[in-house]
């Protein structure tokens, strides 16, 4: 009892004296964890036992019965309203589909495609990154891969692991991996599918849930060299510059049964 009293008098102590304790840090450690558990962004992939014809249409009826990503899409890095993007997703049980439809007044898209996937760097698209676990903090044994994947208006693929920090692999692929996309009036419209087993192989669909951040690169023509470039995304990472790679660009996708 005398031990307890003197281990809780320290911890009093250092707290008054702006110090903290082992027991306390990792009181604050519990804390923190469970706030961060509480604020991640969250997307229910419901169940439906249809699969789609892969066109990139989005004119399939089951789309009409899948829930919109919740929350919307913004410019983290600006105070201007984005350009509206709808993203969908769903499983039938084998397979995980997801659409996006983008609304854009100048489409940038090129017409050849490099063999190293590169031509996506100077174009629009969507993004989804796959993380099994944080991207940005590794520990004493380092840290997972985790992976991407950057759909243009074609439907073309640039699709990639990476390595802290930054070390991508572009020739990488994703196991199953299909697209297709299609130029509208308005924009353009993706749709894609990929096995749930090459999300298990890889260890990121853990239980019924998988971290996942939601992208898209937003390019405008402009009298320079290069596009002008802007970034919309589903999370804000609240980070001062654009950047995607890092824990706090990542929501949760919780696949229903």
């Amino acid at each position: 009892m005398l031990r307890r009293f003197r281990v809780v008098a320290s911890v009093l102590l250092l707290g008054c004296l702006g110090l903290s304790s082992p027991l306390a840090r990792a009181a604050d450690e519990s804390t923190s964890t469970t706030e961060r558990d509480v604020n991640v962004s969250l997307y229910d992939v419901v169940k439906r036992d249809t699969a789609i014809t892969l066109d990139g249409k989005l004119d399939d009826e089951v789309w009409g019965t899948v829930p919109v990503i919740s929350g919307g899409f913004h410019f983290p890095w600006d105070t201007k309203e984005a350009p509206l993007t709808v993203f969908k997703a769903y499983s039938d049980g084998t397979y995980f589909y997801f659409s996006f439809d983008v609304t854009d007044e100048n489409v940038v898209v090129e017409e050849e495609w490099k063999e190293d996937e590169s031509t996506v760097d100077m174009e629009d698209r969507v993004e989804l990154f796959f993380a099994g676990s944080n991207v940005d903090r590794p520990g004493p044994k380092g840290m997972e891969l985790y992976y991407a994947i950057e759909v243009d208006p074609k439907g073309r693929v640039h699709d990639y692991s990476v390595k802290y920090y930054r070390d991508f692999d572009s020739k990488w692929q994703l196991e199953g991996l299909e697209t297709q996309a299609e130029l509208t009036d308005k924009g353009y419209t993706v749709e894609g599918k990929v096995p749930l087993q090459s999300f298990k192989d890889l260890n990121l669909l853990r239980g019924q849930t998988m971290r996942t951040g939601v992208f898209r690169a937003e390019f405008s023509p402009s009298d320079k060299e290069e596009p002008l470039m802007e970034w919309i995304s589903w999370v804000n990472p609240h980070r001062p510059a654009p950047d995607f790679h890092v824990d706090g660009a990542f929501g949760e996708f919780r696949f229903l049964e």
